[in-house]
C-alpha cells in the first residue's frame, strides 16, 4: 500500500496497481478545500496504474482536473471501477475521457482483477460508496467518508463482508460546523469522528486502522476559521492505540506500507504537524456577480425544477410553507434578497442580523447554477448564519439535490429511505426510536 494524498492510496499486487480517489493538486468545492501536504505523486506516475476506483462524485475524491491531466495513453490502459449509480453521470465522463474500460459495480459481487486481488463496492448513502478487497491474502474495508457513525450502521457493513485486517476511515470533520464563534460546536465535531472510529473498530475489529480522508485545510477567507478544531492526526494515533484493540498506521504521502506490521508514525506525524504550521494563501477572489445575472440563474434553476419533479406536489408544500421564502444578505453586494421556488429571487428591505444566510454573490450563483450547488456550499462552508434560520434556505435547494442523485421529487425521496442502495432506512428507525440524537 502507498499513500498519495487525502483519500487515495494505491493497492499494488503484481501486476495490479489499483489507485483510489485520486485528488493530487489543485483546489476543491469552489475553492474552498486545499490538500494539506504536497502530494509526491504526479500526474506521469499514472503510466504504472491498471485500475482507478472512485468512492463518489466530491472533487476531493473524484477530480476533473486530474483525470483531464492524465494523458490519453496512459488513460488507454486504466480501467476505472465505480459504484452503478442512477445518472451514470461520472461512468459517463470516464468514457468520454476514452478509459480502456469502465466497470459499474454491482454491490453483491466482487470484481476480479487477478487471482490474488478482488474488490466489492456498496453504496451508501446518498451518493457514497465503500469498498472491501481482498489482496493476496488481506481484507480491507476502504469506508472513506461514509457516514457509518453508529453501531448499527457499522453492523450492515459488517453483515456484507467478512473479516478486516486494514480499515482505512475518515478522521476529521468536513463540512460546516458553526459560525466563527461556535468553536466548541466544532470541538464536539472532532470529539464525534474519534468516537466514529472507536464504533468501527469495536464492530469490524481490524488489525490496523488507517486514518485518512482527513487531509486538508479550509482554504478561503470565508472559511478558515474552520481549521481551529481540525483532530491533530499524533492525537488520532494516540486515541486508536489507547481506545481500541487495533495498530493505528500513519502514512505521509509517498510513504509505503506492506500490510503486516507495526510502523514507526513520528516521522509522517512530524512532517503533517510541519505542514500545517506552514502559511495557506488563503482566496479572496472578487468575482461579484450582479443581480440580473443572479436573477437569471435562479430563474434557470426554477425551470429545471419545473422540468424534472412533480411541480403542482412543489407548489402545494409552498402553499403548507414547507418550502418558506429564506433572506439571504450578500456581502460582496452589502444588500439583502429573498428567495423562494414560486417567485425567484428578489430585493428585499430585511435586515441582515434577522436573514437566513450570510454569503457572497459568486457562492449563491454556484449554488443556483448546479444541482450539487447547495452540497458544495455546506460543505465549503463559505457563508455564515444570522438571526434567522438556516435550513429555510438549505431546504429550497433539496430538490437539486435530490435531482443530482438521478431522483425526482416527491417519489425519489423514498429511494433514500427504503431501497437497498441506501442505508437512510435505517438512519430513519434510529431517529424513531431515539437511538440517534439529531444536533
Amino acid at each position: 500500500m502507498t499513500f498519495v494524498n487525502h483519500a487515495s492510496v494505491i493497492l499494488s499486487d503484481g501486476e495490479i496497481n489499483l489507485i483510489t480517489d485520486p485528488w493530487i493538486f489543485g483546489s476543491a468545492f469552489n475553492n474552498g478545500w486545499e490538500l494539506l501536504s504536497k502530494s509526491k505523486f504526479q500526474i506521469h506516475d499514472f503510466e504504472k496504474i491498471t485500475h482507478i476506483w472512485f468512492s463518489h462524485e466530491h472533487p476531493d475524491h473524484f477530480h476533473p482536473a486530474v483525470l483531464n491531466s492524465i494523458p490519453e495513453k496512459f488513460r488507454k490502459k486504466i480501467t476505472i471501477l465505480f459504484q452503478n449509480t442512477l445518472d451514470h453521470r461520472v461512468t459517463a465522463k470516464c468514457r468520454q475521457l476514452n478509459f480502456k474500460n469502465v466497470i459499474e459495480m454491482s454491490p453483491h459481487e466482487f470484481i476480479v482483477l487477478s487471482n490474488s486481488f478482488k474488490i466489492k463496492c456498496v453504496p451508501n448513502g446518498t451518493y457514497d460508496s465503500w469498498f472491501y478487497a481482498i489482496v493476496n491474502g488481506k481484507k480491507i474495508l476502504n469506508i472513506n467518508d461514509c457516514m457509518v457513525d453508529s453501531k448499527s450502521q457499522s453492523k450492515i457493513i459488517k453483515q456484507q463482508i467478512d473479516d478486516v485486517d486494514i480499515l482505512l476511515t475518515q478522521f476529521g470533520y468536513a463540512s460546516w460546523v458553526g459560525d466563527p464563534e461556535d468553536v466548541d460546536l466544532r470541538k464536539n465535531a472532532s470529539n464525534e469522528k474519534l468516537q466514529r472510529i472507536h464504533i468501527q473498530a469495536e464492530i469490524f475489529q481490524p488489525k490496523f486502522i488507517i486514518p485518512f480522508a482527513s487531509f486538508v485545510r479550509f482554504s478561503h477567507i470565508d472559511n478558515s476559521y474552520m481549521n481551529d478544531e481540525m483532530n491533530d492526526i499524533g492525537n488520532v494515533e494516540n486515541y486508536i492505540s489507547k481506545n481500541t484493540t487495533s495498530i493505528p498506521i500513519i502514512l505521509y504521502p509517498g510513504n509505503s506500507w506492506s500490510g503486516e506490521e507495526k510502523t514507526d508514525n513520528s516521522s509522517a506525524i512530524m512532517n503533517y504537524r510541519k505542514d500545517i504550521k506552514e502559511s495557506l494563501t488563503l482566496y479572496d477572489e472578487k468575482k461579484e456577480v450582479n443581480f440580473m445575472e443572479l436573477s437569471n440563474i435562479s430563474s434557470s434553476y426554477i425551470e429545471n425544477i419545473k422540468r424534472r419533479n412533480n411541480w403542482f406536489f412543489i407548489k402545494l408544500l409552498h402553499k403548507m410553507n414547507f418550502f418558506k421564502t429564506s433572506y439571504i444578505f450578500l456581502k460582496d453586494h452589502e444588500k439583502s434578497y429573498s428567495f423562494n421556488l414560486i417567485h425567484g429571487l428578489k430585493k428585499s428591505e430585511k435586515q441582515k442580523n434577522y436573514v437566513d444566510i450570510i454569503t457572497d454573490s459568486d457562492s449563491l450563483s454556484f449554488v443556483f447554477a448546479f444541482d450539487y450547488g447547495m452540497d458544495t456550499l455546506f460543505v465549503n462552508a463559505r457563508f455564515q448564519t444570522s438571526g434567522g434560520k438556516i435550513m429555510n434556505f438549505f431546504r429550497l435547494f433539496l430538490i437539486g439535490t435530490l435531482n443530482n442523485n438521478g431522483r425526482t421529487f416527491p417519489l425519489g425521496v423514498l429511494g433514500f429511505l427504503f431501497n437497498e442502495r441506501s442505508m437512510w432506512k435505517t438512519k430513519f428507525l434510529e431517529i424513531i426510536l431515539g437511538k440517534y440524537a439529531l444536533k
